[in-house]
Formats: structure tokens, C-alpha cells, sequence
């Protein structure tokens, strides 16, 4: 069983696919992403009711919870397994789920978790490939047209594990002797956020791989303008990888 909710939300189960269609609209959406979130805990009604409407909460909002319970029940039976299921007790619900079932977002989570350990170990293709497993799930984005501060928060996770998989694929392309994919990465990575020092430093040393101290020479100038502008200055590190970067461009003749 897959279930994915980065993106576009979907369960597929031995040729039979639920999208979110067939979830009841968009509390059915945000019910559902919630669930599967906190799928390894009760949830109580009123933490899901407050998931659901947050400071908009509707006079009825415990009514109204139970029709949204029965539908996604009703789509969860579409399936025919007995191991899923949205069990309810007394006052709270939890999801069972498959103890191998597959959610987009924890094998993002375990990606970027495991890379450096599969660096270590020496295997930088497949650090390369668990980075871009992660890259390719987070930068599906969550619940698209919803605003929660529960939503946002993982968002929040998405983002970080999508610039963290961006630093480790580039440090991967270095490695593997392709500079000037290394440098389409890091420079992604420098625009997403100008403030991140990782990712001039990722691009300085693509660069410097490459042979071009004089342009990571100007990467170091746009690092300094960039935190200056926020009254700051570069690390240690990013000083120490930039005089690196000079060095290694400098033995390779440019």
C-alpha cells in the first residue's frame, strides 16, 4: 500500500486507487492528511476539530465532524483490507495502517536522514539517489490552497528537508566529478534562499571543482551582499571553503 500526501493526495492498494476525490472536500482533505500525520497516536475530537476549523471553529463543528468520519470510513472500505481502518474510542480516533505500508513523507523523512550515514559508508550514488527521493517528495508541497498553522508547520519540514536534499545531491555531484550539475543544484539552492550559507558554500566548491576560482570568487562577494543586508556576515565556515575554493581553482590553472 502507498499513500501519498505531498501533493496530490492518493492511496494505491494492489491496482485499486483512491485520489482525493474521494475524500470528502477540502475538510475531508485536511482530516485525512491529519490522520495519516499522527496515524501512530489516538487523536482526540477536539484536537481534530481544532485541526479542521482552527479560530473558525463552526457552532456545530462536533456534528459535523461525524459525517466527515463516516465518508472517509466508507472510502477507506473501497480498499477491502481489515488491517485499515479509522478506529474511533471514546472521544478520540486513531488510523491503522499496514505495519509496511509506504507514506511519501516518512520515506522523505528517512531520506535526508540517511544520507550522510550512506556517505560515510562510501556509497556516494546511493546518498545521491536518497537525496533526490527526498528533493522530488517535498518539493510536491502540502495541502496546495489550505492555510493552518498545523499545515504550515509541515511545510515548514517539507522546506527544510528540500533544501537539505538539494545541499546533499550537489555535494553528491561534486563528488561524482560533475561540476556543472553541482552548480545547476547550488544554484537553485542560493535562490531559494539567499540567507542559507550552505548553499554558496555547496556552489563555491562545484565551482571550484570545475576550475573557476574567479567566478566563485564573485559567489563570495554576492554571500557577503546578501547577509549584509541583514546585518550579517559570513561564517568561519564559508570563509575557510571559499579560501578552499581559491586554492582548488588555482591548481587546476583558472
Amino acid at each position: 500500500m502507498r499513500i501519498t500526501i505531498c501533493g496530490r493526495l492518493a492511496i494505491d492498494e494492489a491496482g485499486t486507487s483512491l485520489d482525493e476525490g474521494a475524500l470528502p472536500g477540502r475538510l475531508g482533505r485536511r482530516l485525512w492528511a491529519y490522520l495519516v500525520l499522527n496515524r501512530r497516536r489516538p487523536i482526540g475530537r477536539g484536537e481534530i476539530i481544532g485541526a479542521l476549523w482552527e479560530d473558525e471553529e463552526p457552532e456545530a463543528a462536533d456534528a459535523s465532524l461525524n459525517p466527515l468520519v463516516s465518508r472517509i470510513r466508507g472510502a477507506l472500505a473501497r480498499l477491502g483490507r481489515a488491517d485499515v481502518e479509522l478506529r474511533g474510542a471514546t472521544g478520540s480516533y486513531s488510523l491503522a495502517l499496514p505495519a509496511d505500508v509506504f507514506v511519501d513523507r516518512e520515506r522523505a523523512w528517512d531520506a535526508i536522514h540517511h544520507v550522510q550515514a550512506i556517505r560515510r559508508r562510501g556509497d556516494v550514488p546511493g546518498a545521491w539517489a536518497e537525496a533526490v527521493i527526498a528533493h522530488e517528495i517535498a518539493a510536491r508541497g502540502f495541502l496546495n490552497g489550505e492555510e493552518a498553522a498545523w499545515i504550515e508547520a509541515e511545510r515548514h519540514v517539507l522546506r527544510d528537508i528540500e533544501v537539505q536534499a538539494l545541499e546533499a545531491i550537489a555535494d553528491a555531484e561534486i563528488d561524482q566529478g560533475r561540476p556543472l550539475d553541482a552548480e545547476r543544484v547550488a544554484r537553485s539552492l542560493v535562490s531559494r534562499d539567499p540567507l542559507r550559507e550552505a548553499g554558496y558554500r555547496v556552489l563555491m566548491r562545484a565551482l571550484a571543482s570545475g576550475g573557476n576560482g574567479a567566478q566563485a570568487a564573485r559567489v563570495m562577494d554576492e554571500c557577503r551582499v546578501a547577509l549584509a543586508a541583514a546585518a550579517a556576515v559570513p561564517s568561519a565556515e564559508t570563509e575557510r571553503v571559499f579560501r578552499a575554493a581559491i586554492g582548488g581553482a588555482a591548481r587546476l590553472g583558472r
